[in-house]
Parts: structure tokens; sequence; C-alpha cells
């Protein structure tokens, strides 16, 4: 062991730089996204189900992007591509942290998103050409550190602070200066790696930018390859063909003629007392250190922009309240925010004596008080479709369990009665606590147009088409070949952007996808074995990439529900009386952010531990019991709101999360085949781009269902522990029937 350590490399300056920089992009990445979603929602009013598209757009990005970032880094240098990488994160955070309205903070994002693409692949390059053999693996050891460190310390430290005592906006912007800092050592300190001995012999035979996306996808699109080679010799496949695109272009047709709609679910009241209006909200928030907030509005023309925010301190009580009587305002409007109507019994009277002290308040009595909780308390489902209506445009119902449904005459019933609607919701005992801006997002989402199955369908048949075209392009003359690149692209970009009723999420994503389909002009297709082994990979990375959306669920169904529902009261007291007894004066609080302190925590302290334990057992067996753990993690959550069963659940998936991913690896090694183990390694990656793409839809639209409309969080856990369960059920079926085929097709035993 001595000889080992003697003989181990020193680590140059430039692996320290590299290792400074991940600790900064990986703290600036997780201390945003330990808020992110509860940030869109909460303070910029966003609905779930859109925070889940654009977490489904910009995840992936850090997982597919290194493909193609990697190897323009090979082409044009680490430092030139660090320096776009910082400027892009930089960048993006700041403009995200400016950004207010969807497509602002959408695209803000997307700018980040490309950013930390960029940035990734140039930094594990960096760590493999400051290392050596000797001192690799404990080089990469510590990258690794550096990545759960700086997850660990951002959202422990900085987070709360900057969020609690500045503004949550500022929680992003000092992830633009992190990243944005780093640009300085970048220009004066860097310098690029020394290159492996024979890479510069090996320039003139880079690939073109066409083959690098060609190489990419090759898997991606092996499903197609082979369906095109199906087509090609027998008709059954010609009609599984004509089948799936009448399926998908019929179904998705008739689907999209209609506009799809809107549903928005909310806990609010309206009472009106002359010509005061109390809104009362209960949404809960269980991380808050007040159990009620005030906030105070005038509606009137000559005081339209006097408001204030009442945080209500309990050292002076009614102090605000009487701010508010003092004031003179024709429309005074008063919001009242029960972030913790569990325990309403506690701060009751407290709440109703600064409520008395405002004037148009001055005849509630508890009794109102009790009936306006337990009304706000319930959750109200605000529907908008089209159909047949009785006269006129619309129809206005409130049908039972709070639900109000508003039916449309068509689309341009939208444009004649819009101004009407919000007026007429105004004065709705539960629509009136939405805002105007809410209501007119609404009504325009209403009018959209689900697109994703008609794209499929275009994307499906672009595809065979272009694998049909692609002997013809690779004859052709560079000019030509450009034809048909701008004519494959123009066909889909017409559909795309010409189409109405599309939002702008859905015009974008689709149009980056079309992109992929030219990587098919470039792939070789004659060799069916090949893409048959694609085929096995991607099916186990698709398999594997359940475990992932459980995973993806701590960045956004899991802080949603720490907000609603677990109780942090006796967390807090503990830790709190643990400072006391070192006598520290420290009032910690548990928030959301602390769910990712959690995860980082645990894979800090008992990563090595995990890892020694499973190094000699095999590595599928592993795999089930890391997943079955996850799955565990996921299922507990179910039992109990309680903090503590929510922490031991959290740590027992990380502790699964661990277990598994390694050997997931080792897995990929062991049963692909050995002609192909160094290509399907570089694109392991795919499971984060699948787990995230679906897992934070999914999850968002599971969240609202079952959550927010059912009041059922127990189901939701379930049914995320039911994907583990079939995650765990597919593996063990493809190392049966498809691993073993694929060892007996090579003749190879893994």
């Amino acid at each position: 062991m001595s000889n080992e350590t003697k003989s181990r490399s020193k680590f140059p300056p430039l692996f320290w730089l590299v290792v400074m920089f991940e600790f900064f992009e990986r703290g600036s990445y997780y201390g945003m996204m330990s808020v992110l979603s509860v940030y869109m929602t909460d303070i910029l009013g966003f609905a779930k189900t859109d925070v889940g598209n654009i977490k489904a757009t910009i995840q992936p990005l850090l997982y597919f992007l290194p493909i193609l970032s990697g190897a323009l880094a090979d082409r044009f240098g680490y430092r030139r591509m660090l320096l776009i990488a910082f400027g892009l994160l930089g960048g993006g955070y700041f403009l995200t942290a400016q950004a207010t309205g969807y497509t602002a903070i959408f695209l803000a994002l997307v700018v980040m998103g490309l950013g930390a693409g960029t940035f990734k692949p140039i930094i594990s390059g960096a760590i493999a050409r400051c290392t050596d053999e000797s001192n690799s693996t404990l080089g990469f050891g510590v990258f690794y550190w550096s990545i759960n460190l700086g997850a660990f310390l951002f959202p422990l430290l900085l987070v709360p602070f900057l969020k609690n005592n500045i503004g949550w906006d500022w929680v992003i912007m000092a992830s633009a200066i992190g990243t944005g800092a780093m640009l300085l050592p970048t220009i004066f300190a860097f310098r690029e790696p020394p290159k492996p001995k024979g890479e510069e012999t090996q320039e003139k035979d880079r690939t073109s930018l066409l083959q690098t996306l060609a190489n990419a996808f090759e898997i991606i699109y092996s499903p197609f390859v082979l369906v095109y080679d199906w087509l090609r010799r027998s008709t059954a496949g010609i009609v599984f063909v004509v089948a799936v695109l009448a399926c998908l272009l019929g179904f998705g047709g008739w689907i999209f003629v209609e506009p799809s709609g809107a549903r928005h679910t909310f806990s609010a009241i309206v009472h009106r007392f002359g010509s005061g209006k109390l809104t009362v909200w209960g949404e809960p928030n269980l991380c808050r250190d007040r159990p009620y907030e005030l906030e105070f509005h005038c509606a009137s023309s000559a005081e339209s922009a006097a408001s204030y925010q009442l945080d209500s301190p309990v050292e002076h009580p009614g102090e605000a309240a009487l701010k508010i009587s003092r004031l003179s305002c024709a429309r005074p409007e008063l919001t009242l925010h029960l972030y913790n109507p569990g325990k309403y019994e506690g701060y009751a009277d407290e709440l109703l004596g600064e409520l008395n002290r405002v004037a148009f308040l001055a005849p509630l009595h508890r009794e109102n008080l009790d009936a306006l909780r337990k009304s706000a308390s319930r959750r109200t489902v605000l529907e908008i479709g089209f159909g047949p209506v009785k006269s006129g445009f619309v129809d206005i119902s409130d049908g039972p369990g709070d639900r109000v449904k508003i039916t449309l005459k068509d689309e341009e019933a939208i444009r004649q009665v819009r101004s009407e609607l919000i007026e007429y919701a105004a004065f709705h005992r539960r629509l009136g606590a939405l805002s105007e801006e809410k209501l007119s997002e609404l009504f325009e989402k209403a009018g959209k147009h689900s697109f994703l199955l008609v794209f499929m369908g275009l994307l499906f048949a672009g595809a065979l088409l272009t694998l049909w075209l692609a002997p013809a392009y690779k004859a052709a003359t560079p000019g030509n070949k450009s034809l048909y690149l701008a004519g494959t692209l123009g066909a889909l970009y017409l559909l795309i952007w010409l189409l109405p009723g599309l939002s702008l999420f859905a015009r974008i994503l689709c149009s980056v996808l079309s992109i992929t389909l030219l990587s098919l002009y470039a792939i070789d297709a004659s060799d069916k074995r090949r893409f048959q082994d694609h085929f096995r990979f991607l099916l186990m990375v698709v398999i594997y990439s359940g475990f992932w959306v459980l995973y993806f669920q701590m960045f956004d169904s899991v802080l949603w529900y720490v907000q609603a529902y677990v109780d942090p009261t006796s967390l807090n007291d503990a830790v709190n009386g643990a400072f006391g007894a070192l006598g520290l004066d420290i009032d910690w609080h548990f928030d959301v952010e602390h769910v990712t302190v959690i995860n980082a925590g645990t894979i800090i302290l008992l990563q090595l531990l995990i890892s020694n334990i499973v190094k000699n057992i095999k590595a599928l067996p592993t795999m089930i019991v890391g997943i079955a753990l996850g799955t565990l993690g996921m299922g507990i959550l179910a039992i109990s709101t309680g903090i503590w069963v929510f922490i031991c659940g959290i740590i027992i998936f990380s502790i699964g999360e661990m277990t598994a991913h390694p050997k997931f690896i080792a897995y990929v090694g062991q049963t692909a085949p050995k002609s192909r183990v160094a290509m399907y390694m570089g694109y392991l990656f795919l499971y984060g781009v699948i787990g995230s793409s679906v897992g934070a839809p999914i999850g968002a639209n599971l969240y609202v269902k079952f959550v927010d409309e059912l009041n059922r969080p127990h189901t939701l856990w379930l049914i995320f522990a039911g994907i583990g369960v079939a995650t765990i059920i597919g593996l063990l079926l493809y190392n049966k029937f498809v691993a073993g085929r694929q060892e007996e097709d090579h003749g190879v035993s893994a």
C-alpha cells in the first residue's frame, strides 16, 4: 500500500481549478433547483403542469447536450467552450431571476440548460486529461465528491439566507453570480489541458457535426431503422406502419381539432363587507414560520398603487391592522393567507382581534371567521371547456364539490366574452380570489391545441421518409445535400409554426426535435445486427429510467408535498434545542430546499460505505436491491405526513440511489456485446434524458390530480412506488429474455 501511495502522481494546479469550477457550477444549479418549482408556482403563479413542461425541457438538455458539446470541445478547445458555457450559465440564471412571465422564464432556463449541458463534458474531460493511471480513481472521487458538496452546502446555507432575508429571486441571482464569476479564472488561470498521446494525429479524422449528430441518435432512432428494414422486406411491416400512422395522425388530428381546455385547482373564498372585500386563501405552506399573513390593497382609482404586505409580528399585535384602519380607501381589499389551517384554533382569537381593527371587518365574529376558514380550505376546481351552450356564447355552472364549470361555444367565444367573464368572476365567491391576469392566462391556455400525437406521427413518417432518401443524399453533391437538409426541416417547420393554436413551448420543443431527423441522413442502416443491439440497449435504458422518474420527483412533487403536508415543527424544535444546548441562538426552520440537503448529505456520508459493501456483489442483484430501496423510500412517504417519516423516506431513497446507479454502469459492461461496450458507456446518459422528460410532466399531472384535486397524497406515492416495482420486474424480464438472447447471438457470456 505504501509503494502505491508513493508512486501516485500529484494533481496539477489545473485539476484543483477544474474541481472549483464543478463545485460552483453544481452548487449554483442545485441551489436554484432546490426551490425552483416552488418559486414558479408560489411566487410567479405558474400552474404545476406548466412547471412540469419547463422541467421536461431544461433537464434533458443537461444529459443529452454533452454529446455534441463534447465533440465541439475536442474540435475548438476546452477553454473556448468553457467561456461559452459560463457565459450561457450566468446569462441564463440572470435572465431567469429578472423574468416573471412564463415564456420569458422558459426561454431563460433553456439558455441556462444549454450552458449546463455544454459545461458537463468539458469538466469530466479535463479531469481525465489532468490525471493518469496512478491517480485517476482518487481524482474522479474528489470530482464527484465536489458535486455533492456543492449540492449540500448551497441549499443548506446560502439558499435559506437569501430566500428569507432578501428575496426568492436572489437565490437565482446568486447562481448567476456563482457561475458568471467563473469567467475570470477561466480567462486568467485556465490553460488547455494536455491531449492524450496519439490524439494530435487524429485531427484529420474528425467527423463532421452532422455525423456527430448521427452518432448521437443512432441508438435513439434504432427502432425506426428496424421498422424501416421490416417495411422494405415484409407486407406485415407495411400494414404495421400504415396502422401506426393512421392511429397517430387520425386520432391525433381528431384531438388537435378541438381546443384542449384548461383546469385550475385552488383553495380560497371571497366575502364582501359593504364596499370592502376579504379574500381568504387556504393553501397550506407548513414551512412558513408564521401561521398566517395579511396583505392589504386599495382598489380605488385614487389609491390603486397602495399595497401593503403585513406579517403580523407577535411582539406588536394589531399594529398592522391598525395601520390599515387609518388608511382612506373607497374600496379596501384584504387578503388573508392561512398557511397552517390545521393549527387554526391556536391563533384564531389573535387573528380575529387583528381583523376587527380593520374598519370594514369590525362586525366580523368568531363564527364568521370559522366558517370562512372552513370554506377556504375546500378545493375549488375550475374547468374551462368547449361544447354546446344553452344560449349566447357561454354557460357557467357551479357543480358539486365546489366545482365551477365554464363552457364556451367555440374559440371565438373567448375573444367575444373574455372581459365579461373576468368581470363576472370578480364577484363570484370562489373565482373572485383569482386575479385578472390568472383568469386571462387560463382562457388563453384553454384555447390551445394538443399537438403531441400529430407530431409523433409526423416524426415517425419523417424518419421513414428520411431513411428512404438517405442513399440519394449520400450520392448527391454538397450543394444538393444542403437542399435535402433544408427541405426536410422546412416541411416540418412550416407545419409547426403555421398551425394555429399551438403554445410557444410546443413550437420550440417540436422544432428542436425535428432537427434530430437530419441525423438519419448520415446513419449507415445496412448493419441490421448493430441496430438490434442498439434497440436492446435502448430497451434496457428505458426500463432503468423508471427509477429516475422517481428521482426527479425530488425537485418537483416532493417539494410541493413538503410545503403543503409535512409539518416540520418537531424537527425545528429539536434542531433549535440542540443549538440552544450548545449556547447558539439560532432560529432554524426546515424548508423545501432542505430536501436536496438530505439527499446530497446522505450520499456524502454513506457513498464510500455503500460502495465498499456492494463492490463484490453481482451487478443485477445490487441494482434490484437499490431500486427496491428507492421504491421503499417512496412508499414510506405514503405512511404519514410526519416530518420524521418524510426524512426517513428520503434517506432510504438516497441509499437506494447510490446503491443502484454505479452497478447499472457495471451491468451495461457485462451484458453489452463486447464490440459495443465503449460506445454504450458513452450513452448511459439516456436514462437522465428519459427520466427527466417523462418524470417532470407525469409528476406534475399526478400531483394536480391526486393531491390538489382529491387530497390523497398517499395515492401519489403509492403510484410512484408502483413505477419502482414495475422497473424491478422489467429489469428481471430483460435479464432473462433479452440479455441472455443477446449473449447467444454474439457467442459471449456475461
